[in-house]
């Protein structure tokens, strides 16, 4: 499956504390899976768990990104990157991503990109699990347990083994899955030039069209959301960060929401449903 890679690249962050509402650890990894599922349906490349103040005993930062990372990662190398685990106990639970580095069992195809784990060097290649009982051979040394994207290039004498070369991830024209990570509050917005705070107290989208208009006209945008018992602005202001709410737009992407409360997973599908429209209708996808 190749999907060309939707511009602008959107990233989103959530708080460590968004499964704070959830009864066990079973609803709890049910709910990383929508996430990591509505996540990926609107190729989000990077999600990023953000600590702060407020989210206090509920900050399950850890375990929510053990859960994405276990469910970013191809089912073929989940065994050989993963050991027994408490935190993914119910890792069973999460649905099938089947983004584009999911690839589909059989033999990979000419030109395909196959993600893979560095399993041993021969002396002239670092061999590369791609598959299940496929492999690829990279004439360049590299570190056992490496994971890299592969390009295959032409089959070798043995059928399980292919010639490919290493195609760096952020220079892939499709689109790749996504990245978790987990950073404090107050480097979330370091490496970007445009944020976008969503929240029930923001303006209403209606009133903010033209600023989202112009965050989808720049190469990468962040877009954060709040927990279940704290929204951005309350958390924003408990770091001492109100700054943040002057530099950025805080918008509602929701107004005259039918329920008290929309889940963080939930806000995360309505939000970038709505911010694909826009990126459609606006020309900013290939």
């Amino acid at each position: 499956m190749r999907v060309l890679r939707l511009k602008p690249i959107i990233d989103i962050a959530i708080p460590s504390d968004f499964l704070a509402e959830s009864p066990d650890d079973r609803e709890a990894v049910r709910k990383i899976g929508y996430l990591g599922r509505g996540a990926a349906i609107f190729q989000v490349s990077k999600i990023i768990i953000y600590r702060h103040k407020l989210a206090g005993e509920r900050d399950r930062a850890n375990f929510i990104l053990k859960n994405l990372q276990y469910l970013a990662t191809p089912p073929y190398l989940r065994k050989d990157l993963f050991k027994l685990d408490r935190d993914l106990r119910y890792a069973g639970l999460l649905p099938p991503l089947k983004t584009p580095n999911h690839a589909p069992e059989g033999v990979p195809q000419r030109g395909e990109y196959r993600e893979g784990i560095v399993v041993r060097w021969d002396g002239y290649f670092s061999i590369i699990k791609i598959g299940d009982g496929i492999y690829a051979k990279v004439p360049r040394p590299m570190p056992l347990g490496t994971r890299v994207v592969v390009q295959v290039d032409t089959p070798t004498t043995r059928g399980d083994t292919y010639r490919a070369h290493v195609v760096p991830r952020d220079r892939l024209s499709i689109y790749w899955g996504f990245e978790p990570e987990v950073v404090e509050l107050s480097g979330l917005f370091s490496d970007y030039d445009y944020v976008i705070l969503t929240g029930k107290e923001g303006i209403s989208i209606r009133d903010a069209m033209e600023q989202v208009r112009n965050a989808l006209s720049r190469d990468r945008v962040l877009v954060v959301f709040g927990s279940p018992y704290h929204g951005v602005d309350e958390i924003l202001r408990a770091e001492g960060m109100e700054d943040a709410l002057r530099r950025y737009p805080f918008i509602n992407f929701i107004p005259g929401q039918g329920v008290e409360t929309v889940r963080t997973e939930e806000a995360v599908i309505a939000v970038l449903s709505i911010l694909n429209l826009i990126r459609y209708l606006h020309g900013s996808s290939p």
